[in-house]
């Protein structure tokens, strides 16, 4: 199997350490210096509708994507995906829509996981995470469209967040299952 480029390498490992700095720094920004309004949560089941009604913002990323794929294929010879003539047109559409329909699933989950277990005044949480997925989408989107290379740090910023949340989810079932 033909490697990646060293030079290719280092552009996407500097892209993915820039954004997880700025998702950290940011993440502190906004959970400590940003007044996030979020209503009363008292009950388990008022944070799950809280966290379930804030995954529309991330699902209009996937959305877009299958907007993407469909107009893209509806303006050019894609449109007869039985011929294949044309799929080179949407290969990258369908790449974004594929990725994101992936992170979403990850994301989701893990937040609907993790809004069983965070507190009342926690909850600020949800709304920071979707904010990140949906930034991260975008700009994933518009790396993607400019260069290969330049996907890394909408990807970072999108996957970054998800994969705290899962070692958070994690831990909190491992505890729960010890004691």
């Amino acid at each position: 199997m033909p490697r990646s480029q060293p030079i290719e390498r280092q552009i996407i490992t500097k892209g993915i350490y820039k954004a997880a700095a700025g998702v950290g720094v940011a993440y502190i920004a906004l959970y400590f210096a940003f007044p996030i309004p979020v209503p009363p949560l008292p009950y388990t089941i008022d944070r799950l509708v809280y966290t379930l009604r804030l995954q529309s913002f991330s699902c209009l990323t996937v959305i877009a994507g299958i907007a993407d794929v469909s107009l893209t294929r509806f303006q050019t010879t894609a449109i007869d995906p039985i011929n294949g003539r044309g799929e080179h047109h949407v290969a990258l559409s369908v790449r974004y829509l594929s990725n994101t329909l992936e992170q979403f699933v990850v994301s989701f989950v893990g937040q609907v996981i993790l809004a069983t277990y965070l507190t009342e005044p926690q909850m600020k949480n949800i709304p920071i995470l979707v904010a990140f997925f949906v930034a991260g989408r975008l700009m994933y989107y518009i790396g993607y469209r400019s260069s290969y290379l330049q996907r890394a740090p909408g990807f970072a910023v999108t996957a970054i967040p998800s994969l705290v949340v899962w070692v958070c989810v994690m831990l909190y079932v491992i505890s729960d299952v010890l004691s």
